[in-house]
């Protein structure tokens, strides 16, 4: 995999004598495979070198390649009308964004070459152009594997995490913690959303991060959606990535204070411990990652699916009192074009809730505010984790314990308007796409010590495994039973009867939900159920149809997987076959504990 910077400057272009060294472009990575796939990341001035130089490369022959924008502020998108293989005849391009609720991505890229701003309309481009809106999920260009996950921004934006010749890059432009307190670089711990940010580069050879800040600097801009060098440096650790690059370099940053800035991040890898290379990205950097070829893992949903918008009843519920946090909140949702209720009090938001069954529910921080959110999920029918539950604080403490479970996200205060219009925005994306993650469970730090501590990962099959799951598959009439241990970022089946699988991600998977409860977690038709039906093992192969899963419970507590049952029609079980799960279930308990 190739990797060249073309442009690595944050907000604003910034040319002149002190920029020399790293640069003064914005934003424009380019990536090429060994099979000869292109793919630009972002389009900010730097697009206009990169153009320039393909052209050169082509003898100003047509083009083929892809652009990735993670988001559509103008220092990521300013380069496209200066982007010179699309003015050529023949040319082809595919051009992939985040989804809007409202606007496509064509009709808001657009806007810039408007008469008013651009002397050329975007429909007088001589190339093909295709346009393509993204949600979180995975998608391939020619040999690239592409994932995308949200970032923590004042524009709905993406990250790419790319996966190619055995090699993996992450681009994560445009990112700020999502709690406060981790951004002098402290322990990640505290905060199960940057935890979860990290994963999303966990053991990658190279992070393209945004470094804008020091920590120092980072308390007058809260909420202006950047990272702070310590912050990413600790998250470059705690993921295990072999290289990191620090990116989108503040307009008012010379060279020699970059210079200072990579010394001050090398220092602190060194205390953290952190093994990886730290350096800054530069113009005219160019990096060749290689790696032993691996099987491409397996699919989560796919980033291009067109989310169900029109099955979405979008209304936001308001059960948060004082004025000044209300207000904002109904200004922001009114923005973004949703129906707005507003509750006095605990009683009429159950009221609310019960009546008109809302997409988001943002309540207050306060001392009922859990019982509240556990009334909200038992409703009839259910409020399951499809349904945004957000709370907004004052703090940056974010739930704790059983708490964890009934609240999907928390939202900072002070936020402007712009930050909560992005984070509705988010959440009204997810809750279309009909198919939800489990939330962390509240002692996963624990739940993954007791698993690894059985040193049964990746060990090879077993006859005692085996012959537990060919029993559930009998006595419980299904095609599929198997042994599920759920790992940090991916499901790994012990043993298997009827399917011929060995992990998934965990974000795909339905045993992710079943640990959260010490009952059989039962599906009875995956496809009519919000968490699951986009889910592509419900939507695509293997189409699964039913699930029940017992959860593996250790002796101190931690669920540490399942022994789940697969069906492909719908179904429920009995009585009898909930107990024989059980029973077999323990069984298996018994086996991973012994010596």
């Amino acid at each position: 995999m190739h990797i060249a910077f073309w442009g690595t400057r944050g907000s604003i272009a910034k040319a002149g004598p002190s920029t020399l060294r790293y640069g003064g472009n914005t934003s424009c990575v380019e990536i090429r495979s060994d099979g000869g796939t292109l793919i630009v990341l972002d389009c900010g001035t730097g697009a206009h070198g990169l153009g320039q130089a393909l052209l050169a490369r082509s003898g100003g022959a047509p083009t083929v390649g892809q652009i990735l924008i993670s988001h559509t502020h103008w220092d990521h998108i300013q380069g496209l009308p200066f982007f010179a293989p699309l003015f050529v005849p023949g040319s082809s391009w595919h051009i992939y964004g985040p989804r809007g609720v409202g606007q496509s991505l064509s009709t808001t890229l657009a806007g810039q070459m408007e008469y008013a701003y651009f002397p050329v309309a975007l429909e007088q481009l001589a190339g093909v152009v295709d346009y393509h809106d993204l949600v979180e999920g995975t998608f391939e260009v020619g040999d690239v594997r592409i994932t995308t996950e949200y970032l923590n921004h004042p524009a709905l934006t993406l990250g790419y995490r790319l996966q190619v010749d055995g090699a993996t890059v992450v681009y994560a432009s445009d990112h700020e913690p999502y709690d406060v307190a981790t951004a002098n670089g402290g322990n990640l711990a505290s905060s199960r959303k940057d935890q979860a940010h990290a994963r999303f580069f966990e053991g990658a050879d190279l992070v393209i991060h945004d470094a804008q800040y020091l920590a120092h600097e980072y308390p007058g801009r809260v909420g202006w959606g950047h990272s702070p060098v310590e912050y990413v440096v600790s998250a470059a650790h705690a993921s295990g990535a072999r290289r990191l690059a620090l990116f989108h370099h503040d307009p008012g940053r010379t060279d020699d204070e970059l210079d200072a800035v990579v010394e001050l991040a090398r220092a602190q890898g060194t205390a953290l411990g952190y093994r990886g290379e730290i350096f800054a990205a530069a113009e005219g950097l160019e990096l060749e990652l290689r790696g032993e070829a691996t099987s491409p893992s397996a699919a989560t949903r796919a980033a291009t699916s067109a989310p169900a918008f029109d099955e979405l009843d979008r209304a936001v519920l308001i059960a948060v009192h004082g004025p000044e946090i209300s207000d904002l909140l109904d200004e922001a949702a009114t923005a973004e074009g949703l129906t707005v209720w507003r509750a006095a009090d605990s009683a009429e938001a159950l009221e609310i809730a019960r009546t008109r069954h809302p997409s988001i529910i943002l309540v207050e921080e306060d001392d009922d505010v859990h019982e509240l959110t556990r009334q909200i999920r038992a409703l009839d029918p259910p409020y399951g984790p499809e349904v945004g539950v957000v709370a907004v604080t004052r703090t940056s403490a974010g739930p704790h314990g059983d708490d964890a479970q009934s609240i999907t996200d928390w939202l900072i205060w002070p936020s402007s308007s712009s930050y909560v219009r992005t984070k509705l925005h988010a959440w009204l994306v997810r809750r279309a796409c009909r198919w939800q993650p489990a939330p962390t469970p509240p002692d996963e730090e624990r739940r993954l010590r007791s698993l690894h501590g059985l040193k049964i990962l990746d060990t090879p099959p077993e006859a005692r495994f085996d012959h537990l799951v060919e029993l559930a598959r009998v006595a419980l009439d299904t095609p599929v039973a198997l042994v599920s241990l759920v790992d940090s970022g991916r499901q790994w089946f012990k043993a298997h009867a009827g399917i011929d699988v060995q992990e998934t991600p965990r974000d795909l998977a339905i045993c992710s939900h079943a640990i959260l409860t010490d009952d059989v977690f039962q599906v009875p038709d995956a496809l009519e159920d919000d968490r699951f039906a986009d889910n592509p093992l419900v939507a695509g192969d293997p189409r699964v149809r039913f699930y029940a899963g017992v959860p593996l419970k250790l002796r101190d507590g931690s669920r540490v997987g399942t022994l789940c049952v697969i069906d492909y029609r719908p179904r429920l079980l009995d009585e009898a076959k909930l107990n024989e799960l059980q029973r077999l279930g323990a069984l298996v308990t018994e086996e991973l504990e012994r010596p």
